[in-house]
């Protein structure tokens, strides 16, 4: 009997275990589906791919300083932050990113520097 209610309590442990690590494994598939956004090529692009291509235009820009900018991509929603030299600067700035695949909205909340 004693025999019966060790194995009893190891199914029930290892079942316990099999059900946590399956919904471990289907959250982290589910983020990863709604965390791309998918191109004109059907290729999928992350957030981090479209910010890092963002930064990567902005970059060598002579007259962009993209050093103060900070830019975070929500579901290929970008929203920039920090500090620009002139609202001429920030229109560039946002033409520039509207035009980067992947990119669905801008939201800017940059400051301009006085």
């Amino acid at each position: 009997m004693k025999q019966y209610k060790t194995l009893k309590l190891a199914l029930v442990m290892s079942m316990g275990l099999t059900f946590f690590s399956m919904g471990a494994s289907a959250e982290t598939s589910w983020y990863s589906e709604i965390n791309t956004v998918t191109n004109n090529t059907g290729q999928n692009l992350s957030d981090t791919s479209i910010s890092n291509k963002i930064k990567g235009t902005l970059l060598p820009m002579q007259d962009i300083d993209s050093d103060n900018i900070s830019i975070r991509t929500e579901f290929g929603h970008v929203f920039l932050s920090g500090f620009v030299d002139s609202k001429a600067q920030e229109e560039k700035i946002l033409q520039v990113i509207e035009k980067i695949e992947g990119v669905k909205s801008v939201d800017s909340d940059v400051n301009i520097k006085s």
